[in-house]
């Protein structure tokens, strides 16, 4: 009997092991990279569409937007971004932080703050029939990123410094975003009836070789918002938390653990700590692994024989008795060679890239 993508994830998720590890593209392909999959795809009359289709595992879900216009490359958080090239491709990044400078409890209450009315949500049970194909692939919906819109809001350096020196103002900002998320989640999962397996949700919290604060600052300011969002979601039967970050959070993961992570989403083997048999060790048995697969070292700079080694690695290691989504550890980088690309997905469903092809069309 065939084994669905929806029961190869939730089993994996229930700590056994499914006849295979599943697979999702996570954050996929940069834009500049898909274009060269689709170039090196075309000659088997394919593109990544067709590659993705075949081989995700999780397929997307989410309410739309009908709030207010804002002005030009600002979006509802009052963030204003500029696109910057690096050479070959296009990154937007921030030009305005609305809430820089803020330093008071007041000025963070009477901030504009986006309302969960302007999305529509009666549509969301619909768009899961018909994107998980009837429950035959896991479907995610996006939950909420509290201190990174935080972040995004005030700059990186400004947010941490404020950590440190202005806690209460901190806290009122994370309190507004967090309940908007509270209140999109509930929305969300009611209008789905059950339909959605995965909630992502994220917070940047390390760096290359550590935390990006002391695990006492995260305990205190930061864990109770999170432990918020997470019971939010937790109050339904059903719906696991996918919790992105990027980097060296191994001295954080007890905590996040603790405020309601089910699932760790990037897992950066390249950061210090991060080895997969250490997590798996020490965390397998309470927490899931999402990702793995190096997007700074493995993919770009790897020969394909050395992909298909530490795809197969990973698999065995974090994949030991369940408890294993294998993807890419973030965004696929432009100039990463397609060749690489099709050696992981194929050493991950087991499959060569013909027969996966030809289960596209």
């Amino acid at each position: 009997m065939e084994e669905l993508p929806r029961q190869r994830v939730l089993r994996a998720l229930e700590h056994k092991a499914p006849r295979r590890v599943p697979f999702s593209w996570g954050f996929g392909p940069t834009g500049e990279e898909q274009a060269a999959l689709d170039a090196y795809l075309a000659r088997f009359g394919a593109n990544f569409d067709d590659l993705e289709r075949a081989t995700c595992d999780i397929r997307y879900a989410g309410a739309r937007y009908l709030g207010p216009k804002f002005p030009e490359r600002t979006d509802m958080w009052g963030i204003r971004r500029r696109p910057v090239s690096y050479g070959f491709g296009v990154y937007d990044e921030f030009e305005h932080f609305p809430l820089a400078g803020v330093e008071t409890v007041s000025a963070v209450e009477n901030y504009p703050w986006p309302k969960p009315e302007w999305f529509d949500f009666s549509r969301i049970a619909d768009d899961i029939r018909s994107t998980g194909e009837n429950g035959r692939y896991a479907i995610r919906a996006g939950g909420g990123n509290p201190f990174e819109i935080f972040c995004w809001m005030t700059g990186l350096e400004e947010s941490l410094v404020k950590l440190l020196e202005l806690p209460e103002v901190v806290s009122a900002a994370l309190d507004r975003i967090t309940d908007f998320f509270c209140r999109m989640c509930r929305s969300m999962l009611d209008a789905a009836h059950g339909g959605i397996d995965l909630v992502f949700t994220a917070d940047d919290l390390g760096g290359q070789h550590g935390l990006l604060m002391s695990r006492q600052t995260y305990r205190k300011i930061l864990m109770p918002f999170h432990r918020r969002l997470h019971d939010t979601i937790h109050a339904y039967e059903g719906p696991r938390t996918l919790y992105h970050s990027d980097g060296s959070v191994v001295d954080l993961l007890d905590d996040l653990i603790e405020a309601g992570v089910d699932i760790l989403e990037a897992v950066q083997v390249d950061a210090d700590g991060m080895a997969p048999e250490g997590l798996k060790m020490r965390f397998g048995d309470r927490l899931s692994f999402h990702g793995g697969v190096s997007v700074q070292q493995l993919l770009p700079r790897a020969t394909s024989d050395e992909v298909r080694q530490e795809v197969a690695r990973l698999k065995r290691v974090f994949g030991a008795g369940g408890g294993y989504i294998c993807a890419p550890a973030h965004a696929i980088q432009a100039l990463t060679p397609p060749e690489n690309v099709i050696a992981m997905v194929e050493e991950a469903v087991e499959q060569p890239l013909a027969a996966l092809l030809k289960r596209s069309k």
